[in-house]
């Protein structure tokens, strides 16, 4: 697969975030391996295999003819809801209060990892087709409103707010980029105010969101209940100084740090690695992000364009909401940092999507050459 250089630079550090990860995962996991599994490398190694499956995938979305998605998007955006909507069947698995994933036997995954592709799919499908109308209140702005009312509803009642808002950010990105009336953005962001508040202060489900803000504002007053895990992602934080304790020597993950493999890995870093580590990570995710927009402004093709606009948009909003939430800028929300956190059906999907950037970039090449 000829690749430019921001395709090359893209695929290295896709390649480099990945397997940090894995790394990462197996020294922030151990003690919780120990204690569950009586196997040290028990989360890491896991990891490491579904990391194998996401280069295969990766291949071979790499490969498969873009396409494909446009012609089907429909028919994927209706399989992922309906996969979406089998957690609120007896495959349904609940954990702290929510029903996000599906589990058969001993394998469980997220649908909504699977739905976010197929909303930024289905939009950029649908202005594609539509782009010289895209300024209209029929074909602009009432379908993204109808798309992200389906895809992002469905997963709100799962209850996934974090989720759902990225979705629903995901597919506003999409209809912005492609040229959306101006008016309409700014009905559609004062929606989302109204959408936000009510879903953080009139929705009630298993536990309380605005318990979780007044732990966000003082962690230390509430360490028995919702500021425990912040103020223990910020000891992690600060235990780090400038150059880390070192590869290993976290402190916080002995049990006291919860999801220290998962939503919360992004402190252990921290710790080990120091604010240095924890710059460079921030470096590495901001020049994937150039790269993947270098890509997108090559193509031609509208669809490609809109395509990479939604997987950027989705990969660098949840990198960045991972990150301020552990360091404290934002309240606790649950979105893992991608390439990074442990997750199967997470880790799968995202190296899918750098496929699918990267088939883009293959295109823009050959058509290139072609030209020349």
């Amino acid at each position: 697969m000829k690749l430019s250089k921001d395709g090359k630079a893209l695929l290295y550090i896709t390649v480099f975030l990945t397997i940090f990860g894995i790394i990462m995962v197996l020294s922030s996991s151990w003690p919780t391996a120990v204690s569950e599994h009586r196997a040290w490398y028990y989360y890491g190694l896991r990891q490491g295999i579904f990391a194998l499956l996401g280069f295969v995938f990766m291949q071979f979305t790499g490969v498969y003819d873009n396409e494909n998605y446009k012609k089907n998007a429909l028919w994927i955006f209706l399989i992922a809801l309906i996969l979406c909507a089998l957690v609120f069947t007896p495959l349904g698995k609940e954990i702290n209060y929510a029903k996000r994933w599906i589990k058969i036997k001993s394998f469980s995954f997220m649908p909504s990892d699977i739905l976010k592709f197929a909303s930024i799919n289905l939009a950029a499908a649908i202005v594609s087709q539509k782009i010289n109308k895209i300024k209209t209140f029929n074909e602009g702005f009432l379908r993204m409103i109808i798309l992200v009312a389906v895809s992002g509803g469905i997963v709100f009642m799962q209850p996934d707010l974090s989720t759902a808002i990225v979705i629903i950010g995901s597919v506003f990105c999409v209809f912005m980029v492609s040229g959306l009336n101006v008016r309409y953005i700014v009905s559609t962001l004062l929606t989302t105010l109204v959408f936000g508040y009510i879903a953080i202060f009139k929705v009630k489900i298993g536990y309380s969101r605005i318990d979780r803000i007044i732990a966000f504002v003082d962690p230390l007053g509430n360490l028995e209940d919702e500021g425990w895990q912040l103020s223990q992602s910020l000891a992690a934080v600060s235990n780090g100084g400038f150059l880390g304790s070192g590869l290993g020597m976290s402190k916080q993950k002995f049990l006291y740090l919860s999801q220290a493999h998962n939503d919360f890995i992004f402190a252990i870093i921290c710790e080990e690695f120091g604010f240095l580590g924890a710059l460079i990570l921030i470096i590495a995710y901001f020049a994937f992000l150039v790269c993947g927009i270098r890509i997108a402004m090559k193509t031609k093709y509208i669809y490609s364009k809109l395509l990479v606009s939604g997987i950027l948009f989705v990969i660098g909003i949840q990198a960045y909401v991972n990150m301020t939430v552990v360091t404290g800028l934002i309240p606790p929300t649950g979105l893992t940092l991608p390439f990074i956190s442990y997750g199967g059906t997470s880790l799968m999907i995202m190296l899918g999507l750098v496929g699918i950037i990267l088939n883009v970039d293959r295109n823009n090449e050959e058509e290139r050459k072609w030209i020349s």
